[in-house]
């Protein structure tokens, strides 16, 4: 087989797979979200048994654990789907008042407004349906709780044997894949955790301030933000633009302008400063590849897949980076000045 033939068996056998996963993306999301979990949690079981708690009692700590967590999301996501359908009569009368009043003070000032322009500038509608559709999501996610806690559990009880069984797996002949392994496997999950914390003190702010304020939603706002926390830059965006437009409907303009201060100081304090501190400057991806990976993974897995994009992507630049063969494509995933660390 040559090159060339090579090539386009390889394209069709990843078209293949491709069709496989999109044909069963349901399943695929509640796998991936329980390899996700149980890559974040397994620090703490480790860490449990460390201390001389046996292996089980640690599991069934950290499933417990995982369980308040999901009770929590579930009273906030069920609660908060039909309400914004219900509010949305109200946000559309409140952003009416608004306007006028813009276009009070616009014209006492002979700054020409047209109010049916900015009314359509200013359409909320598309904002507040992506949200709902993405608690929609989640919820349909979290009814799959039981299946994704039981893989978790699994997971997590082969966890603490995995390290021997690939040592012994590869014990004949060279000892590199087994180090390349361990090091892709404390990589990967130095970044998710660490992605992790800073989406879980994103969220706690952003509540905190949302709750202060007496903007409407502040727990599934604070929810957005630690969930979107895992898309780079465009995340926070993202998150930002449901919170500054309730708190413009609620209050006004300087409520507003003060929840984007807000969101722009937690986002680039613990985003652009502490993140990148933690996480070493070689973690990032291109923005470019970030975008692609939206794209890609939104359609592949829906819009779970845009939310577990970026921790997918980071997987496969990490995988990439303890190979020797495919250095190369984890250097045109990263940013746009690699940091050599070999």
């Amino acid at each position: 087989m040559n090159s060339g033939e090579r090539w386009l068996f390889n394209l069709a056998a990843f078209v293949v797979v491709i069709a496989g996963i999109k044909s069963a993306s349901a399943i695929i999301v509640t796998l991936l979200v329980a390899l996700f979990v149980a890559l974040i949690s397994a620090p703490l079981s480790i860490s449990l048994k460390h201390r001389g708690i046996p292996n089980v009692l640690s599991v069934i700590i950290v499933l417990v654990f995982l369980l308040s967590i999901v009770a929590g999301l579930s009273a906030v996501v069920g609660g908060s789907v039909n309400a914004f359908s219900a509010a949305a009569p109200i946000y559309e009368a409140r952003l009416n008042d608004q306007l006028e009043s813009l276009w009070v003070i616009a014209a006492s000032y002979d700054i020409p407004i047209e109010a049916n322009q900015l009314r359509q500038t200013l359409n909320t509608s598309g904002v507040f349906t992506l949200l709902s559709n993405l608690l929609t999501a989640l919820g349909a996610l979290l009814t799959n709780g039981f299946l994704i806690l039981l893989i978790v559990v699994f997971i997590l009880m082969e966890a603490a044997s995995m390290p021997q069984k690939v040592r012994v797996a590869f014990e004949r002949g060279e000892h590199e894949p087994f180090v390349s392994f361990t090091q892709f496997m404390k990589h990967l999950n130095q970044y998710l955790l660490i992605k992790t914390l800073i989406g879980v003190i994103t969220g706690v702010a952003v509540t905190g301030f949302l709750l202060s304020e007496g903007v409407d939603f502040p727990f599934v706002l604070g929810l957005l933000a630690f969930l979107l926390n895992y898309i780079p830059t465009l995340g926070s965006i993202l998150a930002g633009v449901p919170a500054v437009i309730l708190a413009f409907l609620e209050f006004g303009l300087g409520s507003a302008g003060l929840t984007t201060l807000v969101y722009l100081g937690v986002n680039i304090g613990l985003g652009q400063i502490i993140e990148p501190r933690l996480q070493g400057q070689g973690l990032g991806l291109s923005p470019m590849v970030v975008f692609l990976s939206l794209v890609f993974w939104g359609w592949l897995l829906g819009i779970v897949g845009i939310l577990l994009a970026i921790p997918l992507t980071m997987t496969a630049k990490l995988a990439f980076e303890e190979s020797p063969k495919y250095r190369w494509l984890a250097v045109l995933l990263g940013p746009e000045r690699p940091v050599n660390t070999r």
